[in-house]
């Protein structure tokens, strides 16, 4: 028997991971704007390496959807999905509210718990490394200080050392 770990996830499990607002359910409707103009979009569970980014715009609602979404952009000659194309601050601009609420939960449902986890262990990362690089500043500032002496001491010796030249 296999067991679950054993087989490497797919190629787009890895780049994606989410929600599709696609009308589908409807819990997950198509996207409208205020002209009512609907579109199909994703709503991405950040990796890992942006969940300090989610941290830095979490306040800002616009700038949080912005970040997250991706529109579905369709082939007009097949009518199959073509590519998911992210949403740019003037798109974001034109959802009406429900929209812009429904994609602002989604990005806190897929994202902030996760981000708020990363910050933790980015603290204790950094309680961690704080008092190692103090004492490796202990160890090595008086080396450091002869180092500088000597090479100062060279300098001074070769007279490559004093005031510059005020002759053109």
């Amino acid at each position: 028997m296999t067991a679950i770990t054993d087989t490497p996830p797919a190629r787009t499990a890895m780049v994606f991971a989410g929600e599709i607002f696609d009308g589908a359910t409807s819990d997950h409707p198509l996207i409208r704007n205020t002209a009512g103009e609907t579109f199909a979009v994703r709503v991405r569970a950040m990796p890992a390496r942006h969940l300090g980014r989610i941290l830095q715009l979490c306040i800002d609602e616009a700038a949080t959807v912005e970040f997250v979404t991706q529109i579905a952009v369709v082939d007009p000659s097949t009518g199959v999905l073509a590519e998911w194309s992210a949403a740019s601050a003037d798109w974001v601009d034109t959802l009406d509210d429900a929209s812009h609420v429904l994609l602002y939960e989604a990005a806190k449902r897929l994202n902030f718990i996760r981000a708020a986890a990363w910050a933790e262990r980015q603290i204790a990362a950094k309680q961690f490394q704080g008092p190692l690089l103090m004492k490796a500043n202990q160890a090595l500032s008086p080396l450091m200080e002869q180092m500088v002496g000597l090479i100062l001491s060279s300098l001074k010796s070769q007279g490559l050392l004093g005031a510059p030249s005020t002759k053109s």
